[in-house]
């Protein structure tokens, strides 16, 4: 059943007829896939639907008026800034609307006092470059920089570069939330005055809500207006450099420098970042997979295979390098110094230095990492978390037992535990376990990514782990009575509670719980 005429020309007076369309063309732009991340998997293909229409508020006040007007019509909605995020980023239900904020579009920068506000359609290599023009910079998630600002703050949003100045959550400052009923929400000192400054009051601080920790995925409303703290960097000027696609920027190699180590085990790896995080030096740090070093040099995809099949389970597990990102802050002499520091501790551990390539490709402002899937067709990420750095050691190791399990179809990688790197200080480590596999095989082969998918979660819940996307990634009841305990409980209250018509990208959080009950593959999975 389409969307109600009645209900269209409602929504059509609020933007303009220039604004909306339900025309099949522009309709299945907006389609899940085929290609990008996650899109290829069976999720993707079984529980997204094409929109029923598309529609493009320019203000906040727009935004409130289509969600009213959703709510008197019960017709679905699910907001929309870059969509991409895959399958996250679209209806699961019929005839729902997209409602794309790309048009809002806003960018200010508080030079003294070092925030900016941006509205959803601004994404972070724009913000970043603004924020470079300044001496200032952000955290560009390790996605790249072609994501939205305002959807990757709620969702995700950490990086490599989360080591020297934390997590994304804390630097959330006043925000403006149309609420999933239409009511508008402003936290912080934003609730009582026109300065977004300070995100934790005098008025509400609602982040553990509208994010938790991995972000709520676009079912608790719309985020109109959010401001980020932005934070000092060094001021020589980052060159662009290459020709499409190999580009990235230029390194001034006195203040910002990538250092790649060989070290003896990983166990040397692990000793180094609790040093370095102890002498207060670098700027990133991270364990670098075996294939990661092969994608980077491959010019094609058959270059790539051609230098990965010579790989090997031996070779894997005498592979053991260090990235690690200095940045002179302050001057050229605090990074004399911290590179100095650097290099006696990995020296004490048996490591060596080794030639690295002087240029930034996505952490800083660019988007490499977009053709990351290119050597298989599909790419996802079973498990991203944040915990103590000896857990994310481990966790990694774990899975890769659980994959050879599925290998085939999942891409060979002869059992490398993935990567972890260093968070808040030191006093976080993050694991990411990547999964690789041809999209255009036998449909065999994508449930059998499902069901590896959910196997990972459940070895988490055996071997007490650290949930792997602790939120509306998982199944609710399975995770949720495992965790917490029972956090499922309270994040369906809190659903019903601001969303009583379920208008707001149904079926939310509980997407995962109806495909693994829907989906024929998924079921004999279901022990729960």
């Amino acid at each position: 059943m389409a969307i109600s005429r009645e209900a269209y020309r409602v929504l059509e007076s609020i933007v303009g007829p220039e604004y909306i369309s339900e025309d099949p063309v522009d309709r299945y732009a907006y389609r899940c896939g085929p290609g990008g991340y996650e899109t290829d998997t069976g999720f993707g293909r079984f529980m997204t639907k094409i929109a029923g229409a598309i529609i493009m508020p320019k203000t906040t006040e727009e935004v409130q008026k289509i969600v009213k007007a959703c709510n008197r019509y019960k017709v679905p909605y699910v907001p929309w800034s870059t969509g991409f995020f895959g399958p996250r980023s679209f209806p699961y239900v019929e005839d729902a609307i997209i409602v794309d904020l790309k048009r809002m579009d806003k960018l200010e920068i508080d030079d003294k006092h070092m925030y900016a506000i941006v509205e959803p359609g601004v994404i972070a290599s724009q913000l970043q470059a603004e924020a470079l023009k300044r001496g200032l910079y952000i955290v560009v998630g390790g996605g790249g920089s072609q994501v939205s600002i305002v959807a990757n703050t709620l969702g995700d949003g950490w990086s490599p570069l989360s080591y020297k100045i934390g997590m994304i959550e804390r630097r959330m400052l006043g925000m403006e939330w149309v609420l999933p009923d239409g009511e508008i929400l402003r936290t912080g000192s934003l609730a009582l005055q026109d300065d977004y400054f300070w995100g934790e009051g005098p008025g509400p601080d609602l982040r553990g809500i509208c994010r938790g920790h991995n972000g709520v995925r676009g079912c608790l409303g719309i985020t109109t207006r959010l401001a980020l703290k932005l934070h000092p960097f060094q001021p020589e000027k980052l060159e662009p450099t290459g020709i499409t696609p190999e580009t990235g920027l230029a390194l001034p190699p006195k203040r910002v420098k990538w250092i790649n180590f060989t070290m003896p085990s990983k166990e040397a790896i692990v000793k180094a970042m609790y040093e370095m995080s102890k002498a207060e030096v670098g700027a990133a740090a991270t364990k670098v997979p075996l294939f990661w070093r092969d994608i980077a040099k491959a010019q094609s995809k058959e270059d790539f295979w051609a230098r990965w099949s010579k790989a090997n389970e031996e070779i894997v597990k005498r592979f053991f390098v260090l990235r690690v990102l200095l940045v002179g802050y302050t001057s050229e002499e605090q990074m004399e110094y911290e590179e100095r520091v650097l290099m006696d501790i990995v020296k004490e551990l048996g490591g060596d230095a080794r030639p690295t390539k002087p240029t930034d490709e996505s952490w800083i402002k660019n988007a490499d990492s977009a053709g990351m899937w290119l050597m298989t067709g599909a790419y996802m990420s079973v498990i991203y978390v944040w915990e103590a750095l000896d857990h994310a050691k481990v966790q990694g190791e774990n899975y890769a037992k659980l994959k050879a399990k599925y290998t085939p179809p999942l891409m060979p990688d002869y059992r490398d535990p993935g990567w972890f790197q260093l968070g808040e200080g030191g006093h976080q480590g993050y694991t990411e376990f990547l999964v690789y596999w041809d999209p255009d095989g036998p449909d065999e082969d994508t449930h059998k990514v499902d069901r590896y998918y959910i196997e990972t979660m459940k070895d988490d819940i055996k071997n007490r782990s650290y949930p792997s996307l602790c939120g509306p990634q998982h199944p609710l009841y399975l995770s949720g009575p495992a965790y917490g305990p029972n956090y499922h409980i309270w994040m369906l209250k809190i659903k019903e509670e601001l969303d009583p018509n379920k208008v707001c990208h149904p079926p939310v959080p509980l997407a995962q719980d109806k495909f693994v009950e829907q989906a024929d593959w998924m079921k004999p999975v279901k022990d729960w």
